[in-house]
């Protein structure tokens, strides 16, 4: 009965896993789409201090809503975006990846090697980011 009850938690853990796309971006938080706004609109405030509004970076990506709303608010905010060049400009990459229930983290992957992350809380409704932020891979202040 034991190696039943094992079997069936083993399968039922299984089936709630999540997988990256087919370009290795990874989502399994669920966001509104103000809360995408505001996650979009600080990975675009990063790239503008760390690389100016001079980069174009190429996200390859499956038309998922987060997805969809980080290319626009990277668009508006001055930083160029194409999509399905690879080969041509810097390649950027997500994870969103839940902690708990009630905070999860963010990271953003280029094909130079730098990375950045930052640690989101929804608290009383409300979307914040951990002051601190990590970075690897490039000269941050």
């Amino acid at each position: 009965m034991k190696t039943i009850i094992m079997g069936l938690l083993l399968l039922l853990s299984g089936c709630a896993s999540y997988q990256p796309d087919e370009y290795g971006n990874y989502n399994d938080v669920i966001l509104t789409p103000s809360e995408s706004r505001v996650i979009a609109s600080d990975v675009a405030r990063f790239l503008r201090k760390t690389d100016s509004a001079k980069r174009i970076v190429n996200i390859n990506h499956d038309n998922s809503a987060f997805a969809t709303t980080l290319i626009s608010t990277l668009r508006q905010m001055g930083i160029g975006v194409s999509v399905n060049n690879p080969d041509t400009y810097l390649n950027m990459h997500y994870r969103l990846t839940a902690l708990n229930p009630t905070q999860f983290y963010m990271t953003a992957s280029f094909n130079d090697g730098r990375h950045f992350s930052r640690i989101w809380a929804i608290s009383n409704n409300q979307l914040i980011p951990l002051p601190s932020r990590t970075a690897f891979g490039g000269t941050y202040e």
